[in-house]
């Protein structure tokens, strides 16, 4: 990455601090292809860019998003921040609820031990987003298809979609709840919910066009068939840290700008067969919520 000398001069303690070797700590949600693995993602790359522009080592601390009515994968980011095990969150939605002030709110946040934390949740703040995930249906076999020209196309159809997802939201919200007997839950693991469609557990599966786009680079042989349907909403990405860590956000926006001014954001995507979509504007969504995407 290119630097302008001025993003390294002007962070006084936190820039000598991280000078003398501290890590850079990103937490990464574990088995989320193409974005975040252990093996690689368009996130760990993008993390890894921030930090060779901090000058800091970067430490990914991997996180499995709970599942059941419970999970709330928005509240259990804020509980690792507030915690202090890591310092950015990547691939976080930008949405205008996901920074609201939690208050007096707490979190039971599984550690890696297996215990439980009870943590008090600070007020969290958006980095500017650095591209934008769009949602589309993909049929399990090749077998002719209706033609669908919108979500309520779907009804009596068999639809998987990843419990407590974004995309799990838009289905549940649209019409009034009029998909929900359509739709299988299955809780977000990798690939699960692509083997559980590959094992035809439905007709068809709602996902993140990146997701599908990198399953086909990686399986050039699927059944699975574009539908052609994509939905007209997308979500903004980016990094969150608490509200606090001001100096590091605006570290951040300085370096991702960069990267997108010099062109380097697409190549990262095109480099795994992925399309790279633009972050959206505005930068930060309204908030998220049930009434909001069913006018989608």
């Amino acid at each position: 990455m290119r630097l302008a000398l001025a993003t390294l001069l002007w962070f006084g303690a936190t820039s000598l601090a991280w000078s003398m070797g501290k890590p850079l700590t990103i937490c990464l949600e574990q088995q989320n292809p193409p974005y975040s693995t252990e093996q690689g993602g368009l996130d760990n790359r993008i993390a890894l860019a921030l930090a060779d522009g901090i000058g800091a080592p970067l430490t990914i601390h991997w996180f499995e998003t709970e599942e059941g009515d419970e999970g709330n994968p928005t509240l259990q980011v804020n509980a690792l921040l507030s915690a202090g095990i890591c310092e950015l969150a990547g691939g976080f939605p930008m949405a205008k609820n996901s920074f609201a002030d939690p208050g007096n709110q707490r979190y039971s946040l599984m550690l890696t031990n297996g215990e439980r934390r009870s943590v008090s949740l600070q007020p969290l703040a958006p980095s500017l987003p650095y591209h934008a995930r769009g949602y589309t249906l993909i049929w399990a076999t090749a077998k002719p298809h209706p033609h669908i020209n919108s979500l309520d196309d779907l009804q009596n159809i068999s639809v998987l979609a990843e419990e407590n997802t974004i995309a799990d939201l838009i289905l549940m919200a649209h019409g009034s709840g009029k998909l929900r007997a359509s739709i299988q839950h299955i809780k977000p693991d990798g690939d699960a919910l692509l083997i559980a469609l590959q094992q035809q557990q439905a007709d068809a599966a709602w996902i993140a066009l990146h997701r599908y786009e990198s399953w086909q680079q990686n399986h050039p042989n699927s059944p699975f068939t574009p539908s052609g349907f994509q939905h007209d909403f997308s979500i903004n990405l980016g990094f969150a840290a608490l509200k606090s860590n001001y100096q590091l956000l605006e570290r951040v926006d300085d370096l991702l700008i960069q990267m997108i001014d010099d062109e380097e954001m697409e190549p990262l995507f095109e480099q795994q067969g992925l399309t790279y979509h633009p972050p959206q504007p505005p930068d930060l969504m309204p908030p998220i919520s049930t009434r909001f995407l069913s006018s989608h």
